[in-house]
């Protein structure tokens, strides 16, 4: 007997993904830190590495299968803090989920 598919409620439009991006392109070298876990499973980057270029890398991401986003962030001085981020993504709208060295940016949620 089969699995049932996994169904997810939707949380993040692509125009709040969007605006991450432009956002996080803005601010540079001082932007986080990123990876995505795709709706099917998929983790980018593949080798549980992170990314640092938003203008980009993040754009070949198809948004709306992003399941979640996590945000590192960097640990120089002049670089966003984990507040920094948590507050620029709850302001686009997100929800997310925050840990001591990262935030995690939810698109979807799982359902039981």
């Amino acid at each position: 007997m089969s699995e049932p598919p996994v169904q997810f409620l939707g949380l993040a439009t692509t125009t709040k993904w969007s605006e991450l991006q432009s956002f996080m392109t803005e601010m540079g070298s001082a932007a986080p830190y990123w990876r995505t876990l795709s709706t099917a499973g998929a983790l980018v980057p593949p080798d549980e590495g992170w990314y640092a270029d938003w203008d980009h890398q993040f754009r070949l991401g198809v948004y709306k299968y992003i399941e979640w986003c996590e945000l590192y962030a960097r640990p120089e001085d002049d670089c966003l803090t984990v507040e920094d981020i948590r507050q620029a993504c709850t302001a686009i709208g997100f929800e997310v989920e925050v840990e001591s060295d990262r935030v995690r940016v939810l698109g979807y949620r799982r359902l039981p």
